[in-house]
């Protein structure tokens, strides 16, 4: 009985000295928290959802709840997080890409490609296309936007994939989806007359080599719904 005694508070003393170490000495204080993968969120958004900071205690950090505040975030498709003793936190973010911009108010909703609302904001981030012709009343930050013209909606979360695909984001200014069979993209001052969604992919390519010939800094239409591109300048 008296060597069960002894052995549980030795077990007890060896715990209790080992929680002493691991929280009271310096050496595994926060150092270092290394942020990667991050395009939208800052360092800065990052480190304060993982509510610690460089000098406190290593362990004493709460992983579990830093997980769940940054996968809360709107922008967070994945996250990992991991300790590297003696002193460093590494946290992996993965972003869901922004590919478009909805104007609703003076204001632009941010949409990813499933069309997922991702933030609202008055200006732009980054050279993206604005996308014209939706129709909607309300939307719900962090979910799908939800349309009256569900098919044009899919034509344009279809065609934000064939834009990253043929280099095309940073390049079109504005989509027009008001009528899907008279579709309409803006590239500086060239009216690009797309037509339906019909042949996308192939029309894409056309334009693509087609703009590499062309001075956008001029007024113009450029028809892409026939066999053979055409481009008139307009005075």
């Amino acid at each position: 009985m008296h060597r069960k005694l002894f052995f549980v508070a030795f077990i007890g003393i060896v715990a209790l000295a080992l929680w002493l170490t691991f929280f009271t000495l310096p050496v595994f204080n926060i150092k270092s928290i290394e942020i990667s993968g991050n395009e939208n969120l800052s360092k800065e958004q990052i480190e304060s959802m993982l509510n610690t900071k460089v000098g406190n205690n290593i362990f004493a950090f709460n992983k579990t709840k830093a997980l769940k505040n940054i996968k809360s975030n709107n922008y967070v498709e994945e996250v990992s997080i991991h300790r590297k003793l003696p002193s460093t936190i590494t946290v992996n973010i993965k972003e869901y890409k922004l590919r478009a911009y909805v104007p609703y108010m003076g204001s632009y909703l941010y949409i990813n490609d499933y069309g997922r609302i991702l933030d609202t904001q008055k200006t732009f981030k980054k050279q993206l296309p604005v996308v014209e012709g939706l129709k909607f009343n309300q939307f719900t930050l962090g979910e799908v936007l939800q349309v009256d013209n569900p098919s044009a909606f899919d034509t344009v979360v279809q065609l934000s994939k064939l834009f990253e695909k043929d280099q095309l984001l940073n390049t079109i200014v504005q989509v027009d989806v008001s009528d899907e069979n008279d579709i309409h993209f803006y590239v500086g001052k060239i009216d690009v007359e797309f037509g339906s969604f019909d042949d996308a992919n192939k029309k894409l390519l056309t334009l693509n080599e087609v703009l590499k010939q062309l001075d956008t800094s001029y007024a113009g239409v450029l028809n892409l719904t026939g066999g053979n591109p055409t481009c008139t300048y307009i005075n």
